[in-house]
C-alpha cells in the first residue's frame, strides 16, 4: 500500500514487544503514518524493529529527535526506564503517546507533565481499556447513577521479565499491572481520589523468583470525594489466570467490566456484552488525528489525566511502606 503525501512521520523510543504488538503492527499497514525512526538502547532490538517497519535505528533518543523530522513520537518503556525522554519532546514540541505506566516515581511523572504542559503539545498515555466499545456502553448505562462501590481485580500468575519483580523497576504490580482497573474505576466513578490505604504481603514469591522484592499479593482501599469506595485487589501468586476485572454496584444496577466484556445485571435481567472494536487502534487513531488537528484533548487519556491515576497507585504504594493511610489534596 503507498502512503498519502501528507503522512505522519512517526518514531518510537523503545522496541520491546509492546511497542511492536500494540502499535507497529497496525501502525506501519496505514497509509497516512510513516514509522521513520526506532531508539532503543539495545541496538539489536532497535536495529530488528526498524527493519521491520522502514525505519532508521537509533540508540540515542536525543539523535533521533534532534535527527529526524516528526510529527509524534510512541515511547514505550518499562516504568524504570523513563528519564529525559518525554522533555526532550516537549521541548521540541513533538506529540507523544506514552505506555502506562508513567514511572517509578511520582517526582518523575510530575516533571514530565509540568513539561508537557509548558509546550501544549498532544500527550497521550496508553490506558488503553478506556477505547474499548464496552467502556463506552458502560459511560452510557451509569450516566447518571451514583455509583456507591467497585471491587476491582488482578490476579493472575508472575510474568517472566525480571525487571517487573523489583519495585525500584517496576513500581510495584498496582503500578504496573492493576494500573488499568485504578484508571478504569477513576474514568467511569469520575470525582477524585482523597483517601487511600493499602497493605501487601510477602513471603510467597520470594522463595520462587530470582530478584524479587515487590509484594506478592495487595489490597488497597480508595474513597472518591463523591462517596464512591473502591477495594482493588492485586497479585501474582496464582499459578494460572485468575481474574482480572471491576464490579461496580450502583442502585439496582452493576457492572461487571473485564476490558473484553461488560457483565449487566439488574433485577430484571443478566446480559453479557462482547467488546466489538481493536482498542488499540482505537487509541492510536484518536492520537494521529489529535496531532492532525492540534488538540491536545483529542485523545482517550491525557498525560495530566494518567497523572492522576499514577498518584493514586503511589499513594497506595506509600500507604504500604508506612502503614497508614495517605490523603490526597
Amino acid at each position: 500500500m503507498g502512503k498519502r503525501s501528507d503522512a505522519l512521520k512517526i518514531g518510537f523510543i523503545g522496541a520491546g514487544n509492546v511497542a511492536r504488538w500494540a502499535h507497529t503492527n497496525h501502525l506501519s499497514k496505514w497509509d497516512d503514518v510513516i514509522i521513520s525512526a526506532v531508539q532503543d538502547v539495545n541496538a539489536e532490538a532497535a536495529q530488528r524493529l526498524a527493519a521491520d517497519t522502514g525505519a532508521k535505528a537509533y540508540t540515542d533518543p536525543e539523535k533521533m529527535i534532534s535527527g529526524e523530522q516528526l510529527d509524534g513520537v510512541y515511547i514505550c518503556l518499562p516504568p524504570f526506564a523513563h528519564t529525559n525522554q518525554e522533555v526532550l519532546c516537549a521541548k521540541a514540541g513533538i506529540p507523544i503517546f506514552v505506555e502506562k505506566p508513567l514511572a517509578v516515581t511520582q517526582e518523575k511523572a510530575d516533571e514530565i507533565n509540568a513539561a508537557v504542559a509548558r509546550s501544549g503539545i498532544v500527550a497521550a498515555v496508553g490506558y488503553n481499556w478506556r477505547s474499548t466499545a464496552v467502556t463506552r456502553t458502560a459511560r452510557d448505562l451509569m450516566a447518571g447513577k451514583k455509583v456507591s462501590a467497585a471491587y476491582g481485580f488482578w490476579v493472575e500468575g508472575m510474568p517472566g521479565v525480571m525487571w517487573w519483580r523489583q519495585q525500584a523497576q517496576s513500581g510495584g504490580q498496582l503500578n504496573e499491572q492493576a494500573t488499568h482497573v485504578v484508571d478504569i474505576a477513576r474514568h467511569l466513578i469520575g470525582g477524585k481520589v482523597v483517601k487511600v490505604f493499602a497493605q501487601g504481603s510477602r513471603g510467597i514469591c520470594s522463595r520462587k523468583a530470582d530478584k524479587h522484592d515487590i509484594a506478592d499479593n495487595i489490597i488497597a482501599l480508595f474513597t472518591f470525594d463523591n462517596g464512591a469506595v473502591v477495594s482493588i485487589a492485586t497479585g501474582h501468586t496464582s499459578p494460572q489466570f485468575y481474574r482480572i476485572g471491576i464490579d461496580f454496584v450502583l442502585e439496582d444496577l452493576t457492572i461487571t467490566h473485564s476490558n473484553g466484556e461488560l457483565r449487566v445485571k439488574t433485577p430484571q435481567k443478566e446480559e453479557i456484552i462482547k467488546n466489538s472494536n481493536k482498542p488499540y487502534e482505537e487509541e492510536d487513531r484518536a492520537f494521529l488525528d489529535a496531532i492532525r488537528k492540534k488538540d491536545p484533548q483529542g485523545v482517550y487519556c491525557t498525560y495530566a489525566d494518567a497523572l492522576e491515576t499514577h498518584r493514586v497507585c503511589m499513594a497506595a504504594n506509600r500507604s504500604m511502606e508506612t502503614g497508614e493511610v495517605v490523603y490526597l489534596k
